[in-house]
């Protein structure tokens, strides 16, 4: 099992996300992000033809600054006869410049875009997460993973929206049949077992 990565990011909810996985998981991994080496935070194009690419992209970004194995993930949104959503932030703007926004009102957008997506569909749609993880070792070798979690999209909110999550309140998980902001800590550990799966599988020698 590998001990120790660098993530490749400096998004602090992302970074807390992974520690949190990670430890659900139980597996006992050092993560070291670009701070920890005094590297600014590169955002490359993410211009590849699917989340595997891009999360690749991500992870090459900083090959030969760091000697240890990279991770990197992208991640989308599924939804039946739409398609992959792969930057739900971005199409949830729909063009607007997130830092002219607070908080608030990016969540706030967000929450209106996937409620409208949903009444489309007359109110509920199946849909998924879809998650790419890629570790990239110093001798350039690679290795992928995969993740997919199945939800049904609603326009309905089962609780009160997470700023930085608020899609979360709106979907109902198919591994529990519950609403996810609903979840108890072991419910929300099952909904994730397909991404904890993935770190398992990518992080194992």
């Amino acid at each position: 099992m590998i001990r120790k990565i660098f993530l490749a990011t400096k998004n602090q909810a992302k970074i807390q996300r992974f520690k949190n996985l990670l430890n659900q998981a139980g597996l006992n991994v050092e993560i070291n992000t670009p701070g920890d080496f005094g590297l600014e935070n590169i955002d490359p194009e993410e211009n590849g033809k699917d989340l595997a690419e891009n999360a690749e992209i991500k992870a090459r970004a900083y090959f030969g600054k760091v000697s240890i194995p990279i991770l990197s993930n992208d991640t989308g949104f599924w939804v039946e006869n739409e398609g992959l959503i792969d930057t739900p932030k971005r199409a949830g703007l729909n063009g607007k410049d997130e830092k002219s926004l607070t908080e608030k009102e990016v969540s706030e957008a967000l929450l209106k875009f996937w409620k409208n997506i949903a009444k489309k569909h007359g109110g509920k749609v199946n849909a998924a997460w879809m998650e790419e993880f890629v570790l990239l070792k110093p001798d350039g070798k690679k290795r992928v993973a995969r993740s997919k979690r199945e939800v049904i999209l609603t326009n309905r909110e089962f609780g009160t929206p997470h700023i930085q999550m608020p899609i979360r309140s709106l979907y109902i998980s198919k591994t529990t049949n519950k609403p996810a902001i609903q979840h108890t800590k072991e419910e929300e550990f099952i909904e994730l077992k397909p991404i904890i799966n993935a770190l398992k599988k990518i992080l194992s020698e």
